[in-house]
């Protein structure tokens, strides 16, 4: 079953986190795991209109009220760009290409799959929530 997620995101010191205490409180990792990197940083400064702080609502499947639409692109990673951030070492990521209202892509590593119960979505649904 698809199901629509709202999570808050925050910026701290010019970073972004996604607000996740459940996946550190079962030690799946630390909140460097959690950095907003590699153009999700961009996406999180429009979408909040440039504040610190913004709630989404997103689902792998289309639901009323959605404004935003991407669609997966590739695995990959860029290394230097995810040390330079501080973000945990991970081995892999997955980039989108947001194909409405505007063409950006974005990367999102694997707490995405935490997120979504064990995979990347084909597909990103998603709207502000506040």
């Amino acid at each position: 079953m698809n199901m629509v997620h709202t999570k808050r995101f925050y910026k701290e010191d010019g970073l972004w986190y996604i607000d996740l205490p459940d996946f550190l409180e079962k030690g799946l990792g630390t909140r460097a795991n959690l950095l907003m990197v590699d153009g999700s940083d961009a996406l999180l400064n429009s979408l909040s209109n440039q504040r610190d702080e913004v709630t989404l609502r997103f689902s792998e499947t289309a639901f009323g009220g959605f404004t935003h639409h991407a669609k997966r692109l590739q695995e990959g990673l860029n290394q230097d760009r995810l040390h330079q951030a501080g973000h945990a070492p991970v081995s892999y990521g997955m980039y989108y290409r947001m194909e409405q209202p505007v063409d950006h892509v974005f990367w999102l590593c694997p707490v995405t799959e935490y997120v979504f119960g064990g995979h990347y979505p084909d597909a990103l649904y998603l709207t502000i929530a506040n």
